[in-house]
């Protein structure tokens, strides 16, 4: 079974700077053929207060000829508390619109063999919404199921570089995060992929293996605040995606360059004038149609 994972792609019809990037990037994903795509994450830009921006990705998606999974990022349905940004909190009615685009936050795709494979919500995490423990709920109870091995997705990864960083817009808050790894660990879970952190990643781990799938929207400024990131071990600053190779006892995931992406960074887009991409007037490129 072959799954590409694309993420982060950031689509808007009123802001489509990112639009070209997607096309390009899901012509590119065609050609390798897949059994299932697999869409970690921010797939539009103001998902959690323009509904629009949500159908507009859904339409996008619909482009794919294969069969796709897609799941929130907090540019869908908000954060968790406390937040990236407090004005988009993950909320039941935000969680309500993703549905009525996109179907659950939350599924299982039967892999070779007897792998299971488990879309998460990684929004609910820390929540408090009653969503949470019912994602909870069947975590567990697929895990407790699985008698092979399990490959895990979802948005945001369980940490940067240290198990016990603190709370950041850029991983799982802590505790979630910690019930999560022993959950993980005890559950005969291979992988975790994500998306979130634009830049690629695979650390192999003695539990399970953690890996980051690159944007295909914009890569983040490696001179600016994301430059430590951009410093870890095996980090790949670069737009693409990611190719999930499975056999019946076996796995493999590759970093897939997609040549024909503009490296784009919110610098070049925003150009020190707007907090958010939301704020920025409308855009569409002329030379793509609707």
């Amino acid at each position: 079974m072959r799954i590409v994972q694309v993420s982060d792609l950031h689509l808007s019809p009123r802001h489509a700077f990112f639009l070209k990037n997607w096309r390009r990037a899901a012509a590119h994903v065609a050609a390798l053929k897949p059994d299932l795509v697999v869409v970690s994450g921010d797939l539009a830009i103001n998902g959690p207060d323009d509904t629009e921006d949500l159908r507009f990705a859904r339409s996008e998606l619909d482009r794919l000829p294969m069969p796709w999974r897609a799941l929130p990022g907090n540019h869908d349905t908000g954060d968790e508390p406390p937040g990236q940004d407090p004005d988009q909190i993950i909320d039941d009615a935000r969680v309500a619109a993703w549905r009525a685009s996109f179907g659950p936050d939350w599924w299982r795709e039967q892999g070779p063999g007897s792998w299971r494979i488990l879309g998460l919500n990684s929004q609910l995490f820390g929540s408090g919404l009653a969503a949470e423990a019912e994602q909870w709920a069947f975590l567990e109870a697929e895990l407790a199921a699985a008698t092979g091995p399990v490959g895990v997705f979802m948005h945001k990864p369980l940490l940067v570089e240290d198990p016990t960083e603190p709370a950041s817009p850029r991983c799982i808050v802590p505790g979630p995060r910690e019930r999560l790894t022993q959950t993980f660990a005890e559950g005969a879970v291979r992988f975790l992929a994500t998306g979130h952190l634009h830049c690629f990643r695979h650390v192999e781990a003695p539990d399970f293996d953690r890996v980051w799938a690159p944007a295909t929207s914009f890569i983040f400024d490696t001179t600016g605040a994301q430059s430590e990131t951009a410093r870890l071990s095996g980090v790949k600053v670069a737009p693409g995606c990611v190719v999930h190779d499975l056999t019946e006892d076996g796995w493999t995931a590759r970093f897939e360059p997609v040549p024909t992406l503009e490296s784009l960074t919110l610098e070049d887009i925003k150009q020190g004038r707007y907090a958010f991409l939301r704020d920025m007037p409308a855009f569409f490129p002329e030379d793509v149609e609707v």
